[in-house]
């Protein structure tokens, strides 16, 4: 007898907010950082009422998404056309909005056998997902499975060299030979120009605090990346909007 097949092939993410335990100690005494969790938090909810229940809801197409406090997890079945090049690009949109909060995020995307439906979700390429996320991703960065480009290249939309540019415009390869999204720099995918900016400088002073103030190697150790990233995403703007933001 043959046996019921239970997961299904998804492209799938997991996703932490950085220092989660640290933001909460701050709305202890800052009632303005309280405010700004609690919308990162109503932010991250909304994310799973629009795809199940809005006006443009994704769920019918497979596409699910799970809140558990501080994590997110977003899957799309593999056999939905550039299923790899949505999810990435979910990513990138949820990252540039807690940039602008002041919100780092770390996590990993990666494709596999898994059950997912609402708020149930566990299997082979889950544990790989939250392994990504806990173990190497290290930094405030979303790590790549390259997987998740070989498999997002055989079903698309665009033709393969186009489906592949369209996934690489989403990515960076970190001094580590890791693939990790390039959030910071989609500047085009934020309607407000001046939004965009906003939240770079916002990023910038965040920075600039942690490394005046941090004690612990650790912590700094994930500070000094980000300042690197930050500076080589200044690197490929143009000149006339970075001058003067280099840390």
């Amino acid at each position: 007898m043959s046996m019921e097949k239970f997961y299904e092939d998804r492209v799938v993410a997991f996703i932490d907010i950085l220092g989660f335990r640290e933001h909460v100690k701050q709305t202890l005494h800052n009632s303005s950082h309280a405010r700004n969790l609690q919308r990162v938090l109503e932010f991250i909810s909304k994310l799973k009422h629009d795809n199940d229940e809005g006006i443009l809801a994704q769920k019918e197409l497979g596409k699910e998404v799970s809140v558990f406090s501080d994590s997110i997890v977003i899957s799309y079945p593999l056999s939905l056309e550039s299923a790899s090049f949505y999810l990435l690009l979910d990513i990138s949109h949820l990252q540039l909005e807690m940039m602008g909060l002041g919100i780092l995020m770390r996590g990993g995307v990666t494709i596999g056998e898994l059950f997912h439906n609402d708020n149930i979700v566990y299997g082979p390429a889950m544990i790989e997902a939250y392994e990504l996320e806990s173990k190497m991703a290290i930094y405030p960065r979303v790590i790549v499975n390259p997987m998740v480009l070989e498999e997002g290249i055989k079903k698309a939309v665009h033709d393969l060299e186009d489906e592949l540019e369209h996934l690489l415009g989403l990515l960076e390869i970190d001094e580590d030979h890791q693939l990790f999204i390039d959030y910071m720099f989609q500047w085009q995918e934020i309607d407000d120009e001046s939004a965009y900016f906003n939240a770079l400088d916002l990023t910038r002073s965040i920075i600039e605090n942690q490394l005046q103030s941090l004690k612990n190697p650790g912590v700094l150790l994930k500070y000094n990346w980000l300042k690197r990233y930050y500076n080589k995403t200044l690197d490929k703007l143009d000149t006339q909007y970075t001058e003067g933001r280099y840390l």
